[in-house]
């Protein structure tokens, strides 16, 4: 038994400690602008695992229509989903999100 099996073992047990459900993290906002750093922003998160539900209304056609196509871009480049919630309601997300069924349980729950 040497000392790197040891190190090993350990990182394993640890890594059981911390394992954290993605749709946990799930960010919401309502977009008060579509400002391409804040946007991007938002991608960021979405690419790194988070679902983002978002908010249209406060946004004008041309806003919002903008704000919906860059996504659409992003959804598609990580094989994710769009989730129409409510009438000016989205979700964005990774497709691994919906496979335990959890999320369409939370979003029923949402919706009502």
């Amino acid at each position: 038994m040497g000392l790197f099996s040891v190190g090993k073992k350990k990182k394993k047990e640890d890594a059981k400690d911390t394992v954290v459900q993605k749709s946990e993290h799930i960010i919401f906002e309502k977009l008060e602008s579509s400002d391409d750093a804040y946007i991007c922003h938002l991608a960021d998160q979405m690419m790194a695992g988070h679902p983002l539900i978002l908010n249209f209304e406060p946004l004008d056609i041309d806003q919002a229509n903008k704000v919906v196509a860059f996504f659409s871009g992003i959804v598609y480049a990580i094989e994710g989903e769009i989730v129409n919630v409510q009438e000016k309601v989205f979700m964005f997300a990774t497709k691994d999100v919906y496979e335990d069924g959890s999320m369409e349980e939370f979003l029923k729950e949402i919706v009502g």
